[in-house]
């Protein structure tokens, strides 16, 4: 993907863009990703639609504010990405913590979405993986790369079958543990939300029990075998918006995007032409 630098909100951002007709399609990344986490998505919804992918603020190879984010920091950084683009309006694709920011960017610009596609989204429920609380409770530093057992375990919490995960990828992820700050950075977003009970209940308040605001065409996939955020989820998020389409894809874990692009590039492309 060829990557480009702009100014959103006054910070350094990374992101991609690729197609030239079509709706816009944003591509949001979760928790301690980046845009490469959607390298199998890009290119090829790019054929129909104009298809953006960003690091989100704090993350990848984007800007690391020092001191701590707000809920709004990211939402406002939605917008602000938009604007200098000179984006009026797009769907919003969001894995994991980019569900929940895209759900929120929904609730409060709902002029601004035209349809949201929520991958595995956090906000729906308290439970989580525990080594992401854990994280809260200790500062943990990795120093080097991880032994390929290490390396392997960590993929397998996230991943239903880490050999379906491209080793571009791997290569990307293990990259961006070299960059300055992103270990700080991640400690102060994982905080903002999470604790050792889970997701913390204002974030809950904001996402799940603010999702029935949500007007526009939506559709929630999951994987069956999440470990990080247990599909179980979904039961809240099709309660509160009961006019989602819904889609579990089974051995799959927390990003099919990822596990099984083409299924999910399918599915994105038809719920984008039968609710253009």
């Amino acid at each position: 993907m060829d990557e480009k630098y702009i100014q959103v909100n006054g910070w350094r951002t990374r992101y991609v863009h690729a197609g030239e007709t079509g709706p816009n399609l944003i591509l949001i990344h979760g928790l301690g990703a980046s845009l490469d986490s959607w390298m199998l998505n890009v290119d090829e919804l790019a054929r129909d639609f104009r298809v953006y992918a960003l690091d989100m603020l704090y993350f990848g190879k984007s800007a690391k504010p020092p001191h701590d984010p707000t809920p709004m920091d990211f939402t406002a950084f939605v917008r602000g990405f938009m604007d200098a683009l000179g984006i009026a309006r797009a769907t919003l694709v969001g894995n994991s913590m980019g569900g929940a920011i895209a759900v929120r960017t929904a609730i409060d610009s709902p002029a601004r979405v035209e349809r949201l596609i929520l991958v595995d989204p956090a906000g729906f429920g308290r439970e989580l993986v525990w080594w992401l609380r854990v994280r809260t409770l200790f500062d943990i530093r990795l120093q080097g790369k991880p032994s390929p057992r290490m390396l392997r375990y960590g993929l397998s919490q996230v991943f239903y079958n880490p050999d379906r995960v491209p080793p571009a990828l791997v290569d990307a992820m293990l990259a961006l543990n070299e960059e300055p700050g992103m270990s700080e950075a991640y400690r102060r977003v994982i905080r903002l939300g999470v604790n050792w009970r889970g997701l913390k209940p204002l974030l809950l308040q904001e996402i799940r029990d603010a999702a029935h605001q949500i007007r526009v065409p939506t559709l929630i996939v999951w994987g069956k075998q999440d470990r990080v955020v247990p599909v179980s989820h979904l039961a809240a998020a099709q309660e509160k918006i009961p006019h989602a389409r819904t889609f579990i894809f089974d051995e799959c874990g927390h990003a099919p995007q990822i596990e099984h692009p083409d299924k999910f590039n399918a599915l994105v492309r038809e719920f984008l032409y039968e609710t253009r």
